[in-house]
């Protein structure tokens, strides 16, 4: 989960992630393109964080007890 709700980074900064994570990041277009998808990928993942799920454990969750 991201640490912030923020879903722009500045171009240097994700470049610096991709690098660090192993991606090739001399084509610039192909970079910029990934930049894209990831600003809207995090945009639709957004909605996520209104959905009120506090007590929604399901009633399957398996708890193991002690003998």
């Amino acid at each position: 989960m991201p640490v912030d709700n923020d879903s722009t980074i500045s171009e240097q900064a994700f470049l610096r992630v991709a690098a660090t994570n192993g991606l090739d990041t001399s084509d610039h277009d192909r970079m910029a393109d990934l930049a894209g998808r990831v600003v809207l990928m995090r945009q639709g993942l957004e909605r996520l964080y209104e959905i009120d799920v506090s007590g929604a454990e399901s009633p399957s969750v398996f708890v193991p007890e002690r003998e």
